[in-house]
């Protein structure tokens, strides 16, 4: 039996174990300490974990993760739009990168000569980039059939989606700010007007064209230009609306001053009827592929039904575009209907976000991934209850590098100084560590079993953030080609000051930090 003191000496060491195995490396690089003290956001609402990534000599081998960071790893957090890292690689790998939307096109009537007598019904599958360009297209070959007029009123089908999709747990009262468009199974623009704005040079006046076009839409413009060489804030001074009048048109209106500084500028809103919106777009696209209504169409909500014969079936992008939009541009609707997609095409049946998240797990578990803490509500992030563990995301980043989707995978997310949310990010950090000449051998060396977009410095990052939610994950190259899987989340109120923290972040990684 141990005496007394030998067993209290084994008693502490044993606490000191368990301290090294309950925190792991939590140790801060010093400027992210003095970042956080600065910051008064508590250390209690940050999660952590950077990983080190590398694999075995063999062409077989698995990339494989070490902790070089982690603070708080395995706690639920709300991680805002880096959750769309877990959609768009579940829906990859799941459905493949080459899958492609359908719109469809059925009639319940028959050709006499050139004239269609009878209804036309599209039907969706929730194809989340069905912009103006694929309507055009769609229209386009359905007049290449013969076919230069149409007799006969809208049909649209949304069974696609079991219900109406709108989310229960977020709502911020901007109905008609476009990240809040709702997903829908014939999303068309995503549901949003983008009115762009140029400053006619020979006069004070502005000039405002719209896409798409709409079959009834006068705009109403009152603006003026005023001298201020600066492009800031610069919707601070004007109102616009958009409505429905009694008639079925719709009107836009803008009043106000716009900056002579802006040279050009965007703002979208999304339609608050989606039909009308819909139906106008539609009527309009016919026309302009030179297409003719022998009457303004009635619009109509539907089912197809065996009185219903097809004609022609649209075929959109493939998902490894849109999942460059997802991610790059941080998409929500786009990710949404992304994520609904999921437990379309796997049940063939009309899908719900349920489903969907239950696709997601067992997904999960069969590449042995086990996310207890994990909530889904939708899969684009724009969420209060979505959940994940800053470990099991950068469990994900993992996944992505070792499945067959790597490429598009790891193509998708925005690049430090370079494109997407992270455009304006980094900048003076990553020239501040740009690898000299042994370094980029060494660089190169390292990195040249990795997919390409990733064979170069810099920090390939998505970001989010929420009110109270910042956060970011991906991946960091550094100088000399050291792979690190990175996730990041701050839960507070004071969120929006910890952008600095995320930066140094990355910054410390670019830098080699954890081998200096």
């Amino acid at each position: 039996m141990l005496d007394k003191p030998l067993r209290s000496i084994v008693l502490i060491s044993g606490l000191f174990l368990y301290a090294l195995t309950s925190y792991g490396h939590s140790s801060f690089p010093d400027v992210v300490e003095h970042l956080i003290k600065k910051s008064s956001i508590p250390k209690e609402s940050i999660s952590i974990s950077v990983q080190k990534i590398s694999r075995g000599n063999l062409p077989t081998s698995k990339y494989v993760a070490s902790e070089i960071l982690d603070w708080q790893e395995n706690k639920p957090m709300n991680p805002a739009s880096t959750m769309k890292l877990v959609t768009s690689l579940a829906a990859m790998e799941m459905l493949g990168p080459q899958y492609r939307w359908k719109t469809d096109l059925f009639t319940n009537g028959q050709m006499q000569g050139d004239t269609l007598k009878g209804d036309l019904l599209l039907k969706g599958s929730g194809d989340p980039k069905l912009i103006p360009e694929e309507i055009s297209k769609l229209f386009s070959n359905l007049k290449a059939l013969g076919i230069k007029k149409i007799s006969g009123d809208l049909i649209f089908d949304r069974t696609a989606y079991e219900k109406p999709q709108k989310e229960s747990s977020f709502s911020d009262g901007e109905t008609q700010r476009s990240y809040n468009a709702s997903p829908d199974a014939l999303l068309f623009a995503f549901n949003s007007l983008s009115f762009q704005f140029l400053p006619n040079s020979d006069n004070d006046l502005v000039v405002i064209k719209q896409t798409p076009r709409l079959a009834d839409l006068k705009i109403d413009n009152n603006l003026k230009v005023i001298a201020n060489p600066f492009c800031v804030d610069w919707k601070k001074d004007i109102q616009m609306s958009l409505e429905k009048q009694p008639n079925g048109s719709w009107l836009a209106t803008f009043n106000g001053a716009y900056p002579s500084g802006c040279k050009n500028a965007t703002w979208n809103i999304v339609a608050s009827d989606i039909d009308s919106f819909l139906s106008q777009s539609v009527i309009a696209a016919w026309e302009d592929v030179g297409g003719v209504w022998i009457k303004t169409p009635i619009v109509k909500s539907g089912h197809l039904n065996n009185s219903f014969k097809p004609i022609m079936t649209h075929f959109g992008i493939p998902l490894y575009e849109s999942v460059k939009d997802i991610n790059k541009f941080s998409n929500n609707v786009m990710a949404k209907q992304l994520f609904l997609t999921i437990s379309l095409e796997k049940t063939g049946k009309a899908s719900n976000t349920e489903n969907s998240e239950k696709i997601v797990r067992e997904w999960l578990k069969k590449s042995n991934l086990d996310m207890p803490e994990l909530v889904i509500e939708n899969g684009s992030g724009l969420s209060r209850i979505e959940r994940i563990s800053s470990k099991h995301l950068n469990d994900i980043l993992v996944l992505g590098l070792n499945s067959n989707s790597k490429s598009y995978y790891t193509e998708s997310l925005p690049i430090a100084g370079v494109d997407g949310t992270m455009k304006h990010r980094l900048l003076d950090k990553i020239k501040k560590y740009l690898p000299n000449k042994k370094e980029n051998d060494l660089l190169k060396a390292n990195t040249q079993e990795l997919p390409a977009a990733l064979q170069k410095y810099g920090a390939y990052i998505k970001t989010g953030s929420l009110m109270d939610v910042r956060s970011i994950s991906g991946y960091v190259i550094s100088r000399t080609g050291q792979v690190y899987a990175i996730t990041s989340f701050i839960n507070h109120p004071n969120a929006h000051s910890g952008r600095n923290i995320h930066d140094a972040l990355l910054a410390w990684l670019l830098d080699d930090g954890p081998n200096n």
